[in-house]
């Protein structure tokens, strides 16, 4: 039987350096970093926003074609509007929904949605040398309430939070890194994977829920009829009071 850091480096695609610090956390086992490893982190770029504003007529008629509560998804997630003129370190970010995205209560970066339809990026995020966090070393949702539910539902993107609720996180596309595996698993305990169904998705919900399993988590992989941010929200209650039993 191979020791279990060489298991979990087969498994996870870690280097073994990597794989016993990821021991080291879950086991509850002490683990030394030598000073001259730890580099602080100098950001000559501060966080920003690119110039918005409350939503305004066209991002409200956006958010409403999709089924979305305007009122309701600005009040939850914090999202505002760019005009026609908006840009960022020469990025154009010109008639857009912009989501903050939170963590440990702090906003660490943005992801925009375009509201156009013209648009050849549907999503465009933060330049990256201003992220305080880079996007996908985290996830999307609230942490406070993640930590809280009954089961966590990951997700590939932002709009599909919005339709599940504060019981659901995003791991922006279906490609993830172990970073963010990590962070999930300190949430909770239990994780419904829920990706659009075509093979690649499924593929790359077959390869989170391995990752997740092997840190000890309970996890399944449910379907939806096509792309879950295009459920009803009617639908999307019924669903994830399926799958997300309230604590006793």
């Amino acid at each position: 039987m191979h020791p279990i850091t060489e298991v979990l480096h087969l498994v996870l695609g870690l280097p073994i350096p990597e794989v016993k610090r990821v021991l080291a956390k879950y086991r509850g086992r002490p683990f030394f970093r030598k000073r001259s490893q730890i580099e602080p982190r100098v950001n000559i770029n501060p966080f920003k926003l690119p110039p918005n504003f409350p939503l305004k007529a066209p991002g409200r008629r956006y958010l409403a074609s999709r089924g979305f509560s305007p009122t309701h998804v600005e009040g939850e997630w914090k999202i505002s509007q760019t005009g026609p003129v908006s840009s960022l370190d020469g990025i154009s970010y010109n008639y857009r929904i912009l989501i903050p995205i939170y963590w440990d209560g702090k906003m660490v970066s943005f992801q925009s949605r375009d509201i156009t339809g013209k648009s050849d990026r549907k999503y465009i995020a933060c330049p990256m040398r201003r992220e305080e966090i880079h996007h996908k070393n985290i996830i999307y949702g609230k942490q406070d309430k993640l930590r809280r539910s009954n089961g966590i539902i990951v997700v590939e993107g932002v709009t599909d939070v919005w339709r599940f609720g504060t019981s659901a996180a995003a791991t922006f596309g279906t490609s993830f890194k172990m970073e963010q595996v990590l962070e999930l698993a300190k949430l909770n305990d239990k994780f419904f994977i829920v990706f659009d169904n075509e093979p690649h998705a499924q593929e790359q919900a077959h390869k989170l829920m391995i990752k997740l399993k092997t840190l000890g988590k309970t996890v399944y992989i449910k379907k939806v009829v096509g792309d879950p941010g295009g459920m009803t929200q009617t639908e999307a209650n019924k669903f994830v009071r399926s799958i997300i039993k309230k604590r006793r």
